[in-house]
């Protein structure tokens, strides 16, 4: 296992910026996830740990080993590709052993490797299959054991579940993490789907336009974004424009869309303070909104729009009387079983510990 630590990189394409003074530490054993959507610059963050591109300035480290020009087969990172990178005309047992013979290991030793290597990914007895006889998960299934076979100190994965069905991913997440979990490894994880990045991490470091957004627990992430893009791009939200009225303690007054709003606002938390007008967001997660009988603080109207009984939740979408958008999701709630219908007006309310103020308003409020 090894420590990474990334020193103000950054990594340019011709004139484009790919990535933008990025200092990160990803400690021992982690399973650390690179989020965000295309282009963001989480891929080539990996390449660069990798050794597969070098940082136009800055510094990798493992550990207390100084890596940012070390070749790709000299740093003792195992990657997983998108498209797996498997050889159809081999086996899988010459699949995994390949890297192995690269590094001139004994035969038998090669021998012993692959077979606990297949049996970590629960493919003992199809050594002598080709990959055209594999399903899409037995591949990746593959390829992840081709890269533990060589003992990295570092597990590198580029959106490794992108090809699969739902389905499948589902499992596939549940055996990567168990494996990770079971051998301990520092392990890098690419993807854009914000459930994988939520279930299987013990911090994410979020991307938009080769800059890192906010690091932190999926629940840091999801529960205090620090900025619009993150509490967007995480999951859903509703997002208001929003100017600071009145500051007592931790409970702040906010004037959004021709309403009041108090809000528990906690600096030690949201990493930033907040006067008098200030324009933040104002922002909600679905399952923070309540429905209530009659209008009160922190309430607003909505028209019922759409309403989606999804089996243990409603999911609900609304339209404020200025036209806009609302989201709303009740869960574990049989009490509203044929009373939310699509048409009616209702009260919405947003309990104060519930909502949330983010940096980055503008003059909409």
């Amino acid at each position: 296992m090894s420590r990474v630590r990334l020193q103000n990189v950054s990594k340019t394409f011709g004139t484009t910026t790919a990535v933008k003074e990025l200092n990160l530490t990803i400690r021992e054993g982690e399973f650390f996830t690179f989020l965000g959507p295309s282009g963001c610059g989480k891929t080539t963050t990996l390449r660069m740990i990798a050794g597969f591109y070098y940082p136009a300035e800055g510094r990798i480290w493992f550990d207390n080993r100084d890596v940012t020009e070390v070749p790709p087969q000299k740093r003792n990172t195992g990657m997983v590709f998108q498209n797996y990178a498997l050889f159809p005309h081999m086996t899988v047992h010459e699949n995994v052993a390949f890297g192995l013979e690269v590094r001139k290991i004994s035969k038998k030793e090669i021998r012993e490797r692959v077979k606990k290597a297949l049996e970590q990914v629960r493919l003992a007895g199809y050594s002598d299959r080709r990959i055209a006889q594999l399903s899409g998960g037995q591949q990746q299934r593959v390829a992840l054991a081709r890269s533990l076979v060589i003992r990295p100190g570092i597990l590198l994965l580029d959106e490794p579940l992108s090809n699969l069905d739902a389905r499948l991913r589902d499992e596939m997440r549940s055996e990567i993490l168990s494996l990770q979990r079971s051998l301990g490894i520092t392990t890098i994880y690419v993807t854009h789907d914000q459930t994988e990045a939520l279930s299987m991490s013990d911090r994410i470091a979020v991307f938009n336009q080769g800059v890192c957004q906010q690091v932190g627990t999926p629940e840091e992430v999801y529960n205090a974004p620090r900025n619009a893009f993150v509490a967007s791009f995480v999951g859903e939200t509703n997002l208001f424009p929003a100017t600071v009225a009145q500051v007592s303690g931790e409970t702040v007054t906010v004037q959004s869309k021709d309403h009041t709003f108090r809000i528990r606002h906690k600096q030690e938390e949201s990493g930033f303070s907040v006067e008098p007008g200030n324009r933040l967001f104002l922002t909600i997660r679905p399952e923070g909104v309540d429905l209530v009988p009659e209008a009160g603080e922190n309430t607003l109207s909505a028209k019922m729009e759409l309403v989606q009984f999804m089996g243990t939740s409603f999911h609900c979408a609304a339209r404020l009387e200025d036209g806009t958008p609302l989201k709303a999701m009740f869960v574990n709630r049989p009490d509203l079983m044929g009373r939310l219908r699509e048409g009616d007006r209702v009260i919405f309310r947003f309990p104060e510990d519930r909502l949330r103020l983010i940096p980055g308003g503008d003059d909409r409020a």
